[in-house]
């Protein structure tokens, strides 16, 4: 139930960045930039934190401008947990976060964020808040420095450097994206990646998409594929039989999982690209799972573009992954 409230939220903070993105279009006083955020965890059992994030910037002045951020965060543990015993997994959240940034001069700004971080396993939903310095510079670059509070734990703490990029439409992608509004185009791409589990293990999937543009910088995809595990590892349950005697049940993670999905792609400036998918994974043994999956890229020529997206599967017998993406399209 906390899971799927968890995607209901994610989804909805997404559609309204990609809603208000496509809209901005028309207007300089908005923006969207995309952002890597490595940082460092000052308490408890977490050492260093590392998360990628969409903002959303819209201007009311010539000083003060609002801000919708989501994304995906990672903590780093000591050692395993080894001498943290009370926690049994990494804390792997997802922000989703309003806010203000105050500019003091033409680029240097202060700010300040809040909202909900949604959390997997044990850690549950907690409220989040996140202070910030930085300097937003001319070359499209924003580099800023902030505080994160997830303030359900006091373990769950990172200082964090933001280094983003501002999206703007390139007129060129524009005038070749009118053309192909009307068309339908079929690619293939192939997904050398690795598990997101304690111990990373290679992954290699193969996907054929269906493209179809419904705005000069917005299209639709529906996506098929598998991708093939190269390990598995076990999964423990401790259950207790009639006699109240505990007793211990182990199951493997599967070795090929065929994704559904389909989503949305944004085109931005210099050949950039974000988008985002859902639906359903087919693993044998263990059947249909709800998949999850944020992807960035460049589209190096007309016809081939490279990119990350990560996978994130709502079963524990389907690992997540991390995957570079390399598709072509038939022209």
């Amino acid at each position: 139930m906390r899971t799927t409230a968890m995607f209901r939220a994610l989804f909805t903070a997404g559609m309204l960045l990609i809603t208000a993105f496509t809209y901005g279009q028309r207007t300089s006083n908005w923006q969207i930039s995309a952002g890597v955020n490595p940082g460092v965890s000052p308490t408890g059992p977490f050492t260093h934190s590392l998360g990628g994030d969409l903002s959303l910037q819209k201007r009311f002045g010539r000083s003060v401008s609002g801000t919708l951020t989501a994304g995906f965060t990672h903590f780093f543990e000591k050692d395993h947990f080894a001498t943290y015993p009370q926690y049994g997994s990494p804390y792997n959240v997802i922000p989703v976060k309003a806010g203000i940034l105050i500019f003091l001069s033409d680029k240097f700004y202060v700010g300040g964020e809040a909202g909900v971080g949604f959390a997997f396993e044990q850690w549950g939903t907690s409220f989040v808040w996140s202070p910030s310095v930085g300097l937003a510079l001319n070359n499209h670059l924003d580099i800023s420095l902030k505080w994160e509070d997830y303030i359900r734990s006091a373990a769950t703490k990172t200082l964090a450097l933001r280094i983003a990029y501002r999206l703007v439409p390139a007129k060129s992608i524009v005038q070749q994206q009118k053309a192909q509004i009307k068309s339908w185009q079929l690619g293939v791409n192939i997904n050398p990646g690795i598990t997101v589990t304690p111990f990373a293990h290679m992954v290699l999937g193969g996907e054929m998409s269906i493209y179809k543009h419904v705005t000069n910088h917005l299209e639709a995809s529906l996506t098929g594929g598998i991708n093939y595990y190269f390990h598995s590892y076990p999964l423990y349950y401790l259950q207790v039989n009639e006699i109240n005697a505990p007793s211990v049940t182990i199951d493997h993670t599967t070795r090929a999982a065929i994704p559904l999905k389909a989503g949305l792609r944004i085109h931005t400036v210099n050949r950039f690209y974000v988008g985002c998918e859902a639906g359903a994974a087919l693993a044998a043994h263990w059947g249909a799972s709800f998949v999850f999956s944020p992807s960035a890229g460049l589209h190096v020529s007309d016809a081939t573009d490279i990119g990350l997206k990560y996978e994130h599967y709502n079963s524990n017998h389907i690992p997540d992954q991390l995957a570079l993406r390399i598709g072509h399209r038939f022209q």
